[in-house]
């Protein structure tokens, strides 16, 4: 067989190929003429999401003929293997040594790397890190809080004595006022120019990261993630420049930071397409195109995502985050430990955290593929629809005045805050899943921490995702501890059980994920629940049944329970509210109901009941 032979010969050539119109056709058989638009997945993005995509949906996106390492780079600057660094983030206190020692020992377990998170880098101990770690090999970063200048000058007066030359450094320093907050003061902008002075003959070491994180822990869209953190890095760009450093220099020493998220293929996609606009905009700078391939990207798994509850499932939340994050082709990844939410990690929750990014590597083969993503009709449209939604929104914000005049006006944090509001309204509800927490809960979960402790922390992230429903939750663990026994909810299901309404098996699943000791009991009629309820001990009694009959007759016949427990109907009334209410019903759970607030009404009848 020739060459030419070998790389033109069709494959299975007795199968046809399937067109849009055939994939369709056979779509709606197998749905029975439902309409395929109803299967249309409606994102925080304002992206519409076919059920399915074919050849037809790429032939038209020139980035699908390009290849790794040319430009714009949408597929990564790679070209031999996918490599990664495997950095371990480590909160450092006092002067530093403990924190060293981990750092030396994560080193010879597998990481590649640190990054410090200095609160007071004036007492960090920099003669001591020289002594325990090769910075001439090993990526160590450092996140600062205030005057990076001073740390950095500090380090690299550090150095000749020890045999490392600044030029050979690797890593980044985190300092990015301005995402945090939105502007930079005299005193900042002069530590940013001065950061990038002291770095700028360092090629593998990064003087500017513009950190998306800071809007991904908010609850951003993927959209927004990408639109605002390139607006902030337009926004240094502009400050640097005018202050007379050349583009050139700035381009060269700018790395962004990204958390990936739990929505898979978004975040591969929005990596990519991240990659795609900062080309566009370096051109746009007049600068050579090829300064594009000089963005690093850092990744690190989100915080928003992170659950207290049943956290052995951030194993796996940061596993797919993390495979995302890789097959998007960032050039280095921190991985979370599944125990941060709610304490310091150990050296357990550490090793588990580090090997993921080498299981990936030495186990599941990723570092071998570039740009893995590459021909999915998926991917590529979706990174075409993200970018350009990201392309529009970057555009809004420089007509608005940039970045800065955008945050200070309020519009990048009402924007923000509008999407984390709708998700938390879907966690809430319970169309957003976040295992073991608002779904399929561990009945036998040990929490082994002071709740109330733990909610008064400053330490305690409030912006999580899992946040309000963690408060409930805790809320019914207090009241466990206080009162030695959990608080009881009965779903009483009366009449016919075939034709159970499925909302008491929502409302079974919603009580067990607050924490309470949770019972699906079945009656033939009203007179036997109400007769065997009236004494029960059970702070919740939920009422299902799909006789309407039925529904009105119980409510007032419960009324005189010793106890008075909240009573919730599971169904909607729509128009039957007040008659309802008027029943003696508190609350109403079906799908798509304010979980949050069923719980707040529990809890606070809870916590009243418990000071009489």
């Amino acid at each position: 067989m020739t060459d030419e032979n070998k790389h033109t010969q069709k494959l299975f050539s007795e199968f046809t190929t399937a067109t849009a119109a055939a994939w369709e056709e056979r779509a709606r058989k197998d749905l029975r003429d439902t309409p395929l638009e109803q299967l249309t997945w409606h994102t925080y993005e304002g992206l519409d999401i076919k059920p399915y995509y074919t050849k037809e949906d790429i032939q038209q996106l020139p980035a699908t003929q390009q290849k790794p390492g040319n430009y714009p780079y949408l597929r990564g600057t790679k070209t031999d293997a996918n490599t990664w660094l495997n950095i371990q983030e480590i909160k450092v206190e006092d002067n530093g040594r403990t924190a060293i020692d981990k750092a030396a020992d994560a080193i010879a377990r597998g990481a590649d790397g640190v990054h410090f998170i200095l609160e007071q880098p004036d007492h960090f101990d920099i003669v001591y890190l020289l002594g325990k770690v090769d910075l001439n090999t090993c990526c160590i970063s450092y996140t600062l809080q205030n005057k990076p200048e001073q740390f950095l000058n500090r380090l690299q007066s550090k150095l000749s004595a020890n045999q490392v030359t600044s030029q050979r450094l690797k890593g980044f320093v985190k300092y990015d006022p301005m995402t945090a907050k939105g502007e930079l003061t005299r005193e900042e902008n002069r530590a940013i120019l001065e950061l990038l002075n002291l770095t700028k003959e360092s090629p593998e070491f990064y003087g500017i990261t513009i950190s998306g994180t800071n809007f991904s822990s908010i609850g951003a869209s993927a959209v927004q993630e990408i639109a605002y953190t390139l607006s902030a890095a337009v926004a240094y760009l502009h400050r640097l420049t005018n202050a007379g450093q050349t583009a050139e220099v700035v381009l060269q020493n700018m790395q962004f930071h990204m958390a990936a998220g739990t929505n898979y293929f978004f975040e591969i996609a929005k990596l990519r397409a991240l990659r795609l606009l900062w080309a566009a905009i370096v051109k746009a700078y007049d600068a050579d195109p090829q300064l594009a391939s000089k963005l690093r990207i850092h990744s690190s798994t989100s915080s928003w995502y992170q659950t207290t509850l049943d956290p052995y499932v951030n194993m796996l939340r940061v596993t797919t985050e993390a495979m995302s994050a890789v097959i998007a082709g960032a050039d280095s990844l921190t991985v979370s430990p599944f125990d941060s939410t709610f304490k310091a990690s150990d050296e357990f929750s550490e090793r588990i955290a580090r090997n993921v990014s080498i299981i990936l590597k030495e186990e599941a083969y990723l570092d071998k593929a570039i740009d893995p993503a590459a021909g999915s009709y998926y991917l590529e449209s979706l990174t075409d629809q993200l970018a350009n939604q990201a392309w529009s929104l970057f555009k809004e914000v420089e007509a608005k005045g940039g970045f800065e005049e955008a945050y200070e006006n309020g519009f990048i944090l009402s924007s923000i805050t509008e999407v984390s509001r709708r998700k938390f309204r879907d966690i809430a509800n319970g169309r957003m899943v976040l295992v073991g927490t608002n779904k399929y809960p561990n009945p036998k979960e040990n929490i082994d921490f002071d709740p109330e402790e733990l909610i008064q922390s400053e330490a305690f992230d409030t912006t999580r995702a899992a946040y309000p429903t963690e408060v409930m939750r805790m809320a019914t663990e207090l009241h466990l501890r206080k009162r030695q026994r959990r608080p009881k909810a009965i779903v009483a299901i009366i009449g016919d059980s075939e034709k159970r309404h499925v909302n008491a098996t929502f409302a079974q699943e919603l009580f067990s994920c607050a924490g309470f000791e949770t019972q699906l009991q079945h009656y033939s009629s009203v007179e036997e629940a109400s007769d065997k309820l009236q004494s029960t001990a059970a702070e919740v009694l939920v009422v299902a049944s799909s006789e309407s009959a039925y529904v009105r007759e119980f409510g007032p016949r419960i009324r005189n329970h010793h106890a008075k427990p909240t009573l919730i109907l599971a169904d909607n009334p729509q128009h039957m509210k007040d008659e309802m209410v008027a029943n003696g019903y508190d609350e109403f759970i079906f799908e798509d109901c304010d979980m949050k607030s069923i719980l707040e009404l529990v809890h606070k009848k809870l916590h009243g009941n418990n000071g009489q």
